[in-house]
């Protein structure tokens, strides 16, 4: 590998800058659980952990294998049962729904009518059972939104195909093909936009009519009790930096009077510096590409060992973005829908798995967990690869989804979910762990983050304060056990350790073990 110093250097400069097989169903007696309940702290505003699910491949309640709502609500125990010191439940504070509304493609990011539910998924109902389930639970929901283009299916689109004067105007249109992005309208010789493909003709939201139908379309969701909206495609609206803002300010302001703490994260997939100035709208996340994929930060930090590169860049780029938008809440993952899953970034070396969601986890924001993440879900090259079937058991297939039928790789592990919670060591185990660690200190969501001094390569060591609590945070990417200096420390409050050992506070100094996460209270 590279010089990995070089690496972080050049990393920083660019910040700143810009079905499965499986065995006989059998019957299963149910997973222990801890003694005692513990309920969760709470915390401010729309701060959280959030799990982000494709239904299609989530749950399957009805056994024709396809993932559906009622299949999430069936489900809802394993993500937040209401008692954290279970180790059986994720403890999520949100759900991130991909497109459930109607659309003639398995992704659902052509819409056909903004206001429904597609019947693959279920009824309005069966979401408004979801919705009722998540509140007992203290889960909000948010639903992803398409605003950049509808699909050609779409009544706008057909109308505006037969010349109807007031659709025509609702979509990106031009008397010249002025580039492959722009296809045949079929009225009076006109172009569209569409910059996706064809099929999902682009909208003109110059056009008073197009923001007036989104305010209706917002106004009905927020009525139905959602949180609030992932925005999709959020840099393709304009292709003008400065219009993309606007247009993005208009959105949060409109939502926010309709609902004070709606919660809306983009995606402005994009350079750090674009992301940056898209924060400049007002909008309460975004999501931070630059720590995902195989060449983001994290990934990076951990195949390399480098802590200390990790930490120095993450600590600039949250000052950065409290910069541009104080209220502003970091979105960190490390992948998503659209990105290879992260195990096929360390050809599924669990301990280096371990360490970047010890990463993500316990960077300040909100952290996002794309399902099957916490198992060592596989999937990389077409996108229906990368939004497979869960995998809840290989001895019981009950629920399980066939997954996109154009995928060509299944990812077929020798345990599932449900064999995986029964082994302390696993993937999803410290995810649990962690997550319940978490929420011990809360800090750890929304504190502003400041580096510890630290001449060792392999630690990145920063803290966490808000409100007089500071919270420091350690992680070792080494093989090796390492000493760090840290005065002021009073105790340890918790710990993850990749593969064993357990850290030790000796005076002013902390011991912490090979691939380990350690928060000390200061």
């Amino acid at each position: 590998m590279k010089n990995s110093v070089l690496f972080i250097s050049m990393l920083l400069i660019a910040f700143l800058a810009a079905a499965c097989a499986s065995a006989p169903e059998t019957p299963e007696a149910p997973l222990p659980e801890p003694e005692g309940f513990v309920a969760k702290r709470p915390l401010r505003g729309n701060y959280g952990v959030w799990y982000e699910i494709f239904v299609g491949s989530f749950y399957d309640s009805d056994g024709n294998g396809t993932g559906d709502l009622r299949g999430i609500i069936e489900k809802l125990d394993y993500l937040n049962d209401g008692n954290l010191a279970s180790s059986t439940s994720l403890h999520v504070d949100g759900i991130w729904l991909m497109p459930i509304m109607p659309s003639p493609s398995y992704h659902k990011y052509d819409t056909t009518d903004y206001c429904a539910i597609d019947r693959a998924y279920g009824t309005m109902a069966d979401f408004e059972a979801l919705l009722a389930a998540c509140r007992e639970r203290g889960i909000k929901v948010i639903i992803d939104l398409a605003m950049n283009h509808t699909s050609i299916a779409h009544p706008w689109f057909r109308r505006a195909q037969a010349g109807d004067p007031k659709y025509l105007p609702y979509y990106s249109t031009s008397a010249t093909k002025q580039s492959d992005k722009y296809y045949p309208l079929g009225f009076n010789n006109l172009y569209y936009e569409g910059v996706f493909w064809d099929q999902m003709p682009d909208l003109n939201f110059d056009h008073p009519d197009v923001k007036a139908e989104f305010e209706k379309i917002a106004d009905f969701w927020l009525d139905k009790g959602v949180a609030g909206f992932r925005l999709d495609a959020v840099k393709h609206v304009y292709v003008d930096q400065a219009k993309g803002t606007d247009w993005l300010r208009w959105f949060t302001r409109y939502c926010k009077s309709k609902k004070a703490d709606v919660y809306l994260v983009g995606e402005m997939w994009d350079t750090t510096g674009a992301i940056l100035a898209f924060y400049e709208s007002g909008v309460p996340s975004l999501f931070n590409f630059a720590l995902a994929q195989k060449t983001g930060l994290i990934p990076q930090s951990v195949g390399t060992g480098n802590g200390q590169g990790f930490a120095t860049a993450m600590v600039n780029l949250e000052k950065l973005i409290r910069e541009r938008n104080p209220g502003a809440i970091d979105a960190p993952f490390i992948s998503n829908h659209d990105i290879d899953r992260s195990a096929d970034f360390f050809a599924g070396d669990l301990v280096r798995q371990k360490m970047a969601a010890a990463l993500y986890l316990f960077t300040p924001g909100n952290p996002f967990i794309y399902y099957g993440e916490e198992l060592g879900m596989r999937g990389s090259g077409r996108d229906e690869n990368k939004r497979g079937p869960m995998i809840w058991s290989v001895r019981n297939r009950k629920g399980q989804t066939r997954g996109p039928w154009e995928m060509d790789y299944r990812w077929k592990p020798a345990a599932g979910l449900r064999e995986q919670l029964a082994d302390a060591a696993s993937l999803p185990r410290f995810y649990i762990e962690a997550v319940k660690l978490k929420n011990r200190y809360p800090v750890t969501f929304y504190g502003v983050p400041a580096l510890l001094p630290n001449t060792d390569r392999a630690l990145a060591a920063y803290t966490l304060s808000a409100d007089g609590v500071t919270v420091g945070v350690l992680h070792n990417l080494s093989a090796a056990e390492k000493t760090l200096p840290l005065p002021g420390a009073v105790r340890i409050g918790g710990f993850l350790a990749a593969q064993g050992g357990e850290p030790r506070l000796e005076g002013a100094a902390l011991r912490l073990p090979a691939f380990s996460t350690v928060l000390v209270e200061m």
